[in-house]
């Protein structure tokens, strides 16, 4: 009996343990701890691309990053620079005929083929070549509700549904290159309305695809043979987004509002509005939180709480991360920021008399700003993640 009794003891301990071991992570943003973290604690080295000024630049819109180039979408319509931020070509154009495009905010791209595909307002992807000539269009054949994004995943199609517009069917679905769905995720919440205007996004990881959804709990990692799991909870509560028409008298600022989620081998990076807005990075070992506000002033120094992360490795504008890449074996994080703001700051005297870790690369920001002028496009910012 006593026998019985200790087997049954180790079974229960083994399966708590491991109950413990896979428990998901929960996301609560009431619940995070503000410590401090600046940009040497996490990366070891910073890049500058002046991105060409042949088209105007005149909002900041995140880039996408591939081996060779660099994607932007701009009020000139999609632009690709070459890695250098050079030699800049437009995709396809913005218009109404049947080659063109009502708006390119929302697109992808084929790394393996570096095609380009443009979610359109009127139920068709357009998909271009890296040289800007149109291919083909690829119709959405049924009504399955209004698209919120577009990505490409193994060369397949992953679009997104707003689940608060014209009762959307599925949370996702996935297509082949002719556009017949060969996955799809059901819809996990009841049909609602709202007026607040949010989208969906996802992001690349470990050669999975992963999809978050502000009206839903899970994020969804999406696996290479398109299988699904639960990847970690965005913590229910009244800090989320109401699931009715949005009630004035409710304070909008301590309502979450999530701009971006992604992962690096050591956190998980959450850029979200929840009373100001906020980057926190999620130690994934010790789940220990980081803070810093992405207040848009980054050209000003005020410590490493203030404008983004403080760039304390050359003194430059504080860090205000907008996506992650692998690129042979390094890992890093990418940013744009403005060419006066760069102006702006190295006359201060707070950028003079700050001391960075790296010395040489304070001198060499302080020649990037020298050589830039304050109506030139955007410069981006990558930044190497340390092993």
């Amino acid at each position: 009996m006593m026998k019985i009794k200790l087997i049954l003891l180790i079974s229960f301990i083994t399966f708590y343990c491991k109950s413990q071991e896979y428990k998901l992570y929960e996301f609560d943003p009431t619940a995070l701890t503000k410590n401090k973290i600046t940009l040497a604690n996490i990366a070891d080295d910073i890049y500058y691309i002046p991105l060409d000024n042949k088209f105007p630049i005149s909002d900041i819109f995140t880039p996408k990053i591939t081996t060779n180039s660099i994607f932007l979408y701009t009020p000139n319509g999609l632009i690709a620079f070459n890695r250098d931020g050079k030699m800049p070509k437009k995709i396809g154009n913005i218009g109404r005929g049947p080659e063109e495009y009502l708006s390119g905010i929302n697109f992808a791209i084929d790394v393996k083929h570096e095609t380009v595909y443009i979610l359109n307002r009127d139920n068709l992807i357009k998909v271009y070549s890296r040289k800007g000539d149109y291919i083909r269009s690829i119709s959405l054949h049924e009504n399955l509700g209004v698209p919120d994004l577009i990505n490409l995943f193994n060369s397949k199609i992953f679009m997104s549904y707003l689940l608060q517009i014209n009762d959307a069917k599925y949370n996702w679905i996935i297509l082949d290159s002719i556009g017949n769905i060969v996955n799809k995720k059901e819809r996990s919440i009841p049909h609602f309305t709202s007026n607040f205007g949010t989208n969906a996004g996802t992001y690349f990881f470990n050669n999975n695809l992963h999809y978050w959804n502000p009206w839903v709990d899970t994020v969804f990692s999406i696996l290479p043979d398109l299988s699904y799991k639960a990847s970690f909870i965005l913590m229910p509560g009244e800090h989320r987004l109401p699931k009715s028409n949005f009630n004035p008298s409710r304070p909008p600022n301590m309502i979450m509002h999530i701009r971006m989620i992604f992962e690096t081998s050591n956190f998980l990076i959450v850029r979200y509005d929840y009373v100001r807005p906020i980057i926190s990075l999620i130690d994934k070992k010790s789940r220990k939180s980081f803070l810093a506000y992405a207040d848009q002033d980054g050209d000003k120094l005020k410590g490493d709480d203030f404008g983004g992360i403080l760039n304390d490795i050359d003194g430059g504008i504080n860090f205000i991360p907008s996506g992650y890449f692998v690129e042979n074996g390094r890992e890093f994080m990418f940013a744009l920021i403005n060419s006066y703001q760069i102006k702006n700051l190295v006359v201060k005297s707070e950028f003079k008399n700050f001391i960075p870790k790296n010395i040489d690369k304070k001198k060499e920001f302080e020649n990037l700003a020298d050589l830039l002028k304050e109506t030139d496009n955007p410069v981006l910012v990558l930044v190497r993640l340390k092993k």
